[in-house]
């Protein structure tokens, strides 16, 4: 009785296994043939590179206006590489998150270097002390913080000038940000950098909540009516807050 079940089971596992492949043969969508295309064929961009070849293709579609290469090679162990552009300007790239078949992430510093050459940091100080508003950065992120007046009707003009004078005291180059950093799904192909210093961030105390707004540099679309627009969203959702807090305490 052993010996007949185990034909019997072995003849079912064959018949699956055909079943499985008529099915992807007679599939041209299957998900399956779909996946061998896009991680081996040239619907893949990453296939073929390693990764200084990788860095390069994320940099330069980040930067559209520049052409980048290699001054020392990117070291794993120490999780950093030096590049430089066309005019010999040299940063590092860093933080890398993957670096497999399907997906690839990074940061650069080539952002914080032109802004650091144009003494950014300062002039960000200068401008936020105008406003009461004080500097806090990292190696990464670069945010401005700030408490209600007594007066706040005009917080959304103050606030939105700030801002505006901001994001215009340095020159930047055209920035694509990615639509997707950090998401990483098995089978979808998903490739950047992410450069640092690239956003600020806004932080805005009002009786103990927190309007927070983030903005970014390079950004062709960050018009003075969009810088308003997130700024009186920010501040009119934490009013909100703070009135149903307050409905919740009566």
């Amino acid at each position: 009785m052993e010996f007949v079940g185990g034909h019997n089971l072995k003849k079912l596992g064959m018949f699956l296994l055909t079943l499985l492949l008529v099915c992807v043969s007679l599939s041209g969508c299957s998900e399956l043939v779909e996946l061998t295309k896009d991680t081996y064929g040239e619907n893949n961009p990453l296939s073929g590179k390693n990764t200084d070849e990788r860095i390069i293709m994320c940099l330069e579609e980040e930067y559209p206006e520049h052409d980048f290469v290699v001054v020392e090679s990117f070291n794993k162990e120490n999780d950093s590489g030096k590049f430089e552009d066309k005019n010999g300007i040299e940063f590092t790239v860093h933080g890398l998150i993957y670096d497999n078949t399907y997906h690839f992430g990074c940061r650069n510093d080539y952002l914080k270097v032109l802004l650091e050459s144009q003494d950014y940091l300062n002039k960000v100080s200068d401008i936020a002390k105008e406003y009461g508003f004080n500097v806090d950065y990292s190696e990464e992120t670069i945010g401005i913080e700030g408490d209600e007046n007594t007066d706040s009707s005009d917080s959304i003009d103050r606030i939105s000038e700030m801002v505006k004078k901001i994001l215009n005291s340095v020159d930047t180059p055209q920035i694509m940000y990615p639509k997707e950093a950090g998401s990483f799904s098995t089978g979808e192909i998903n490739y950047y950098s992410i450069p640092c210093w690239g956003q600020l961030t806004c932080l805005y105390h009002m009786q103990g909540h927190t309007a927070v707004m983030t903005f970014r540099f390079g950004d062709e679309s960050i018009t003075e009516e969009k810088i308003r627009g997130i700024v009186t969203a920010a501040i009119e959702q934490t009013k909100k807050n703070i009135e149903e807090d307050e409905i919740n305490k009566s």
